[in-house]
């Protein structure tokens, strides 16, 4: 049962973008609503699937604003999902050699690193994120829109209905699966494939 306590879920609607489709006027549109901050930046999330406990992935992600450990709860449906960010400091460098060692003992799986061209528009009540992101030879373009300070899980849900409604997106058409599901889990081992989608 999800807990009605914000602080570590996330809460949020993502709409893969299909490669004939052009964002500018969507872009241009979020530009014309005065965003309380724009933020473009290139980042690099390293991945890592673990034996215990399984139905979590870790993310290492750093970029030229921030440098975070993050834990995210796996499952069918990434509308509500367990997300705890820790801040690592900046000034130390890349730490991913510490993440790996810290990690190590919860029996990784697997590890791999994706790169995403990044566009933040920070509104009151939500964060919408357009970016591009690659791992190998594979690419993908989505839209997200991340609820930001809501008093519920309802609540949160219906500032991301008026932001779809708002910007003429098919609520019908958003994705269900995480970023690593719809980018990364492809390329697996098939065995390793079959438990992430087991969970």
């Amino acid at each position: 049962m999800m807990t009605e306590n914000l602080q570590f879920l996330e809460i949020e609607h993502k709409f893969v973008i299909e490669a004939d489709v052009d964002v500018t006027p969507l872009l241009e549109e979020l530009q014309r609503r005065h965003p309380e901050k724009f933020i473009r930046t290139d980042v690099e999330d390293s991945y890592f699937l673990v034996q215990n406990p399984p139905q979590a992935v870790y993310r290492h992600r750093i970029d030229s604003y921030l440098q975070q450990l993050t834990v995210k709860s796996l499952g069918s449906d990434t509308e509500v999902r367990l997300e705890v960010n820790l801040d690592l400091d900046p000034a130390k460098g890349n730490q991913i050699e510490a993440i790996q060692a810290f990690l190590a003992p919860l029996g990784v799986l697997w590890q791999g690193t994706l790169r995403k061209e990044v566009q933040a528009y920070y509104f009151a009540d939500a964060e919408v994120v357009y970016y591009r992101a690659q791992y190998g030879d594979r690419m993908i373009r989505c839209l997200e829109i991340e609820a930001r300070h809501a008093s519920s899980i309802a609540a949160a849900q219906k500032i991301l209905t008026d932001w779809e409604e708002s910007l003429g997106l098919d609520p019908a058409k958003r994705s269900h699966a995480s970023l690593l599901e719809l980018l990364v889990v492809p390329t697996l081992p098939q065995a390793l494939q079959e438990k992430v989608r087991r969970l």
